[in-house]
């Protein structure tokens, strides 16, 4: 089944030209993941027909405004529309401050638990293991404590070729056995090697999501072979100096870390309200990096 990435806002600071504030939405099986909530995602979602109800978890990467201040009024309306299953929300420490006093002070409660997750490290480190996905978190390079996320698929078993179940009897547990690599014997003792019956798996699923930082080497060691990268380009080359004193990346900052991490995808968002024109972020990158989309609202990526 395949895991689908909707955007739901790619402005940095503020709106601007329709351009809401961070949020990604992954969906897979059922479920989904929100990474960064900025103000209106829950109106995003509205628009988008996605669901409140099936995030299960909420990624936040650091406590500026336009990344949580959509987190509290979510979860009001999760309560009002009768949420009754726990909430994970992962995020730096000060999260569960922010959104606590926020809920007291508007007398906000829910029944349901939502439980916090408080993110402290400095390197490449595992958060979330089932046995569908692991989700990694490691720090950025910004103006407060910030992390980005590694969400990876876990590793699908080998797929039996058709032609081969058509052809001869195979009992389920038989097929569990050459899914995970055995090879097959018939009722005549006819032995039929794995590697002739079997193709292999499909590339491993990996989104990686990484909000305001500066340009720093070691990213691409963290998120190497990703899928998909989300990195931030608030800037292009013409305010590089601005990036550098704001810490964070130009469009060219972001190809760079593709390139190094070999990542297969390069996703563009987090733009600055001064440009209006997203294709000089495109063009910029891809002169360093060819396959580059510009994170518009609403869409939808196969990731």
């Amino acid at each position: 089944m395949p895991i689908k990435l909707t955007i739901l806002g790619s402005s940095a600071a503020l709106p601007a030209y329709n351009r809401n504030l961070s949020a990604h939405l992954l969906e897979l099986n059922g479920h989904s993941l929100l990474f960064d909530c900025g103000e209106g995602t829950q109106f995003q979602l509205r628009k988008f027909k996605k669901s409140f109800q099936k995030i299960d978890s909420i990624f936040i990467s650091h406590t500026h405004g336009d990344h949580f201040f959509g987190l509290p009024g979510l979860l009001s309306s999760m309560q009002m529309l009768g949420r009754n299953r726990n909430i994970n929300i992962y995020g730096p420490k000060g999260i569960e401050e922010a959104i606590s006093a926020i809920m007291f002070q508007t007398r906000s409660s829910v029944v349901f638990e939502i439980n916090y997750h408080i993110i402290s490290t400095n390197t490449k480190t595992e958060i979330i293991s089932t046995k569908n996905y692991k989700v990694f978190a490691f720090p950025l390079k910004h103006s407060v404590e910030t992390y980005g996320y590694l969400f990876i698929k876990n590793k699908e078993t080998l797929n039996i070729k058709k032609s081969f179940l058509a052809d001869n009897t195979v009992s389920i547990e038989q097929i569990k056995q050459i899914k995970a690599g055995s090879d097959y014997i018939d009722n005549n003792g006819n032995k039929f090697l794995n590697k002739d019956i079997t193709k292999p798996p499909k590339e491993r699923i990996s989104y990686a999501y990484c909000s305001d930082t500066v340009y720093f080497d070691k990213l691409a060691e963290w998120i190497k072979d990703v899928k998909l990268l989300y990195h931030e380009s608030t800037y292009i080359s013409d305010n590089k100096t601005k990036a550098i004193n704001r810490l964070h990346s130009t469009a060219k900052d972001a190809a760079q870390t593709a390139l190094k991490a070999n990542a297969k995808a390069l996703l563009l968002g987090h733009f600055s309200g001064r440009y209006k024109n997203l294709d000089l972020f495109k063009k910029e990158a891809q002169e360093i990096f060819e396959n580059v989309i510009i994170g518009e609202e609403g869409m939808e990526v196969e990731v």
